[in-house]
């Protein structure tokens, strides 16, 4: 079954999932199969993993803090600045919806079936990313829709961090 292709104005990448312990991601072009991106997920007491683009250069790292009350990961970039953080609400198992803090101040709303990968990602009321596993018939492999304008590394860290949380939880 082949894709269909991705919205006018976004980017679509492919999302395998590496068998092993950290969870990790190969990221690809849909259309060449060549690789875009790689999530090193490492194994310790708190999830952590790092994004890094083609020439294996870490663009974005993801540290959990999960025993913590309330629940958070926090995105740094390159640079080791937090970018962003996503928090559980205290005492509550994940539910359909979760709002990303980026950096400065604005917010990303998720929203949809965390557990079944199908989830999207909106920002203002704009949607900005789009998580599905439906067009894909492999399991643990799915699509990432990133919306022009959007950066896909800071997509694949917030989609690094729901499957990890969810997969812990």
């Amino acid at each position: 079954m082949s894709l269909p292709p991705p919205p006018v104005g976004w980017n679509r990448y492919l999302v395998k999932s590496k068998f092993g312990a950290g969870r990790d991601f190969a990221v690809l072009d849909p259309e060449t199969e060549q690789q875009q991106f790689f999530v090193d997920g490492k194994m310790g007491t708190r999830p952590k993993a790092e994004i890094r683009n083609s020439s294996d250069d870490v663009v974005y790292s993801v540290r959990g803090h999960l025993l913590g009350i309330p629940k958070q990961m926090s995105i740094s970039d390159s640079s080791g600045e937090e970018v962003a953080s996503l928090k559980a609400q205290m005492f509550s198992p994940i539910k359909s919806r979760m709002t990303l803090t980026l950096g400065d101040g604005q917010t990303w709303e998720l929203e949809g079936s965390f557990i079944e990968k199908d989830y999207a990602i909106a920002s203002e009321g704009r949607p900005v990313v789009q998580i599905t596993q439906k067009w894909v018939t492999v399991r643990d492999a799915y699509t990432l829709d990133v919306a022009d304008g959007v950066d896909p590394g800071l997509a694949l860290a917030v989609l690094w961090a729901v499957d990890r949380w969810v997969e812990r939880d």
